[in-house]
């Protein structure tokens, strides 16, 4: 099976003001009912989840895009606003591929289940960060 570049790149911490890149949590392990990897920042010890296999689009509407990850029966709901989709539409960020940054990012801040919603001051948070650092690499991997 081959491997996307998300499950190539490393996980760095989803919180704006540390960066630092987060490892698998040995206490808690992977859990094979849900296929969600538990993930720990060395630096500041947030604790966060990463789907191995990354996250699948099972429905989408118009702005309501839903995503399940390994045999697990939970999935996460992403509802994007407009305002959300305009900040990455410039960038050449289809709506679909934004949704699925949020999804991982709901994940590493600790969310498996539910409805994400990025509102507030959307460029000052640490879904934007992470979302924006995803573009970035990406563009970075079809560039070369």
């Amino acid at each position: 099976m081959a491997t996307s570049f998300t499950e190539r790149a490393q996980t760095l911490c989803p919180r704006t003001e540390c960066k630092q890149l987060m490892e698998p949590d040995p206490r808690v392990g992977y859990d094979g009912r849900t296929g969600l990897q538990s993930m720990r920042c060395c630096r500041c010890g947030h604790f966060g989840l990463k789907a191995l296999q990354g996250v699948q689009l099972l429905f989408a509407g118009k702005q309501a895009y839903v995503f399940g990850y390994g045999p697990s029966l939970s999935s996460l709901k992403v509802v994007l606003s407009t305002v959300a989709l305009n900040l990455f539409r410039g960038q050449g960020v289809p709506p679909i591929q934004m949704a699925t940054y949020v999804a991982e990012w709901a994940l590493l801040m600790g969310q498996a289940c539910g409805t994400v919603q990025p509102s507030g001051d959307l460029v000052l948070s640490s879904c934007y960060e992470y979302c924006h650092r995803q573009v970035s690499q990406t563009a970075g991997v079809s560039s070369r």
